[in-house]
C-alpha cells in the first residue's frame, strides 16, 4: 500500500510539472495573438476580422449538352487591415484537369479539361486572365488597383466547363441528372492568421471558406426541377398551378407532401412550359452553395418546426 501511494504521488507530481511547461506556439499564431485577433481561451480578438462576398451566379445548363455556362458578379469586401493586390481565386473543378496532383488516381471518365475563365473584370476593367494549362485548383489574380483596407472591390466572372462523368462529389449521375458542386469561381479566405488560403484541392480534403450571401439563377429546359442551397424565390414563376400548391403546403405542414410522382415527370406537366425556366435561391452567411436538377426525379416535400417560442419552420425537399 505504501508503495502505491507512493507511485500515484509521484504520477501526480509529473503530470503538475507537464502542464506547468509552456506548450509550443508556432511564429504566425504568436503573431495572431500579438495582434489581438485571436486570443489564449480559444475565443476571437477584440480585433478579429472575416472577409465576405455577395455572390450573384447565373448558370445555364441544356442536359443532355455536358457544358456548363456562367457569369457572375463578386462584391468582395476586405475587412482586415491589409491592402490586398493580388486576391487567390479557387477553381476546384480544375481538380479533373490531366495533370492536377490528386489523392489516387483518375479514369478517362473524370478527366475533364476543367474550368476556363472567358473574362474577368475588376470594378468594370479588364483583367488578362491567361488561360494556362498548367493552372489548377489556385490562381492568383493581378488588380489593376489594390483593395485598401475597409473597401471592396466588384468583380466579374464568365466561365464554362464540361461536367465529369464520373466524380467522387460532383458531376452527371445519368444524362439528364447532373449535381453541381464547387461550380463556380470564389475568392480563396484571406484571414489573419496566413493570409491568402491557397491549399491546392486533392479531391480528398474538405473547403476553407468565407461566409458569403449568394443569389444564385439556374436556368434549364422545361420540365427539369432545380433544387439548391437556400431558399426557392420565384416558385410561381417555375411551377404549374397544381404542383406549386404541393410545394408551398410541404412548407407548412409535418406531413409528407408527394409534390411530384413518376408519372408526374412522364406527363411533363411539372414546370413552366417555357423553352427555358429560371430558377432563383438565395442564401446568406453560409460558406458554399451547390444544386440538382433532373426531369425524372420523384420529389416528396414536408417541414419541421425548428424554433417553438416562434414556430419557425425549415424546408425539407427530397
Amino acid at each position: 500500500m505504501r508503495n502505491l501511494l507512493l507511485s500515484c504521488a509521484l504520477t501526480i507530481a509529473s503530470l503538475q510539472f507537464l502542464q506547468a511547461q509552456d506548450l509550443y506556439i508556432p511564429r504566425d499564431v504568436q503573431q495572431a495573438y500579438k495582434n489581438e485577433t485571436r486570443s489564449m481561451d480559444g475565443k476571437p480578438g477584440k480585433k478579429y476580422w472575416q472577409n465576405y462576398g455577395r455572390y450573384t451566379i447565373n448558370i445555364t445548363a441544356t442536359p443532355p449538352n455536358r457544358t456548363i455556362k456562367g457569369n457572375e458578379l463578386v462584391m468582395y469586401i476586405n475587412n482586415s487591415p491589409d491592402t490586398l493586390r493580388n486576391p487567390n481565386i479557387k477553381l476546384f473543378l480544375n481538380i479533373h484537369k490531366a495533370g492536377a496532383p490528386r489523392d489516387g488516381g483518375a479514369s478517362a471518365d473524370y478527366l475533364t479539361s476543367g474550368v476556363h475563365i472567358d473574362a474577368v473584370k475588376a470594378n468594370g476593367v479588364g483583367i488578362k486572365w491567361g488561360d494556362n494549362p498548367f493552372d489548377y485548383t489556385n490562381k492568383p489574380l493581378r488588380l489593376p488597383k489594390p483593395i485598401a483596407p475597409h473597401d471592396s472591390v466588384l468583380l466579374s466572372f464568365e466561365w464554362h466547363y464540361d461536367v465529369s462523368l464520373e466524380s467522387n462529389r460532383e458531376g452527371m449521375l445519368d444524362s439528364t441528372t447532373f449535381f453541381l458542386a464547387y461550380f463556380y469561381p470564389r475568392v480563396a479566405v484571406y484571414d489573419d492568421y496566413a493570409g491568402w488560403d491557397r491549399m491546392a484541392f486533392t479531391d480528398g480534403k474538405e473547403f476553407y471558406s468565407d461566409f458569403n450571401d449568394y443569389t444564385l439563377t439556374v436556368n434549364v429546359p422545361k420540365n427539369y426541377v432545380v433544387w439548391a442551397t437556400g431558399d426557392l424565390k420565384n416558385e410561381d414563376i417555375v411551377l404549374q398551378p397544381d404542383f406549386l400548391a404541393k410545394y408551398e403546403k410541404s412548407l407548412v405542414t409535418d406531413d409528407l407532401i408527394h409534390i411530384a410522382t413518376k408519372k408526374d415527370n412522364e406527363a411533363k406537366k411539372v414546370t413552366v412550359q417555357k423553352d427555358m425556366n429560371s430558377w432563383v435561391f438565395t442564401a446568406k452567411n453560409i460558406p458554399d452553395v451547390a444544386l440538382a436538377f433532373s426531369d425524372h426525379y420523384v420529389w416528396d416535400g414536408s417541414s419541421v418546426v425548428v424554433d417553438k417560442n416562434t414556430k419557425r419552420r425549415a424546408s425539407v425537399q427530397a
